[in-house]
């Protein structure tokens, strides 16, 4: 278990191991940062959209007393 060549294997499999892990951490903090600015243009064309719905009036003019 401890001869050279089993230690350079196992040294070689933790390398691997590591490296999947840092590309698997990458793509999941890739994916996370999409889908984030996926959702902030939605979250912002709401709030405008309620901002015009919320004065209806706006385009009408004065009113019936002109």
């Amino acid at each position: 278990m401890t001869s050279p060549q089993n230690l350079a294997r196992i040294a070689a499999l933790t390398r691997a191991a590591e490296a999947r892990g840092r590309t698997v951490e990458e793509q999941a903090n890739q994916t996370k940062h999409v889908h984030q600015v996926k959702q902030a243009p939605a979250a912002d064309a709401g709030s405008q959209q309620q901002h015009h719905t919320a004065q209806p009036d706006q385009d009408r003019g004065a009113g019936p007393d002109r």
